[in-house]
């Protein structure tokens, strides 16, 4: 069920100010973004400072079991959603930055695969 459904509130790290510690919300398909994140989460707890509620905005491609017909979700949203797949876009970024060539990536996804075989 889309948030807007069953929840006033935009976004649920609004939920951390009851418990008074700190809430963020970052995109979930961003790596970066949820890398950097966790890393202040963790620099945070670690000073003793307690723990952050990190929301990551991300979409579930499937239904909620085998079969299920998805007639909940409006027209077009899955393959919106599937244009910001982080995997893709991580891909993207290494080749534009050159942190990884296109012959590494196919080798890696190809390990991948093969440990998901497994």
């Amino acid at each position: 069920m889309s948030q807007a459904r069953h929840q006033n509130i935009t976004d649920i790290s609004q939920r951390a100010v009851s418990y008074n510690i700190p809430g963020i919300t970052v995109d979930g398909n961003d790596v970066f973004a949820v890398y950097e994140a966790v890393q202040e989460a963790v620099a945070r707890a670690r000073k003793g400072q307690g723990p952050t509620l990190i929301e990551c905005k991300t979409y579930r491609w499937r239904g909620h079991f085998e079969g299920d017909p998805t007639v909940y979700r409006p027209e077009g949203e899955l393959e919106q959603w599937k244009k910001k797949d982080p995997i893709p876009r991580l891909e993207k970024y290494m080749l534009e930055n050159q942190v990884m060539t296109q012959d590494e990536i196919d080798k890696l996804n190809a390990k991948i695969d093969a440990l998901v075989e497994e």
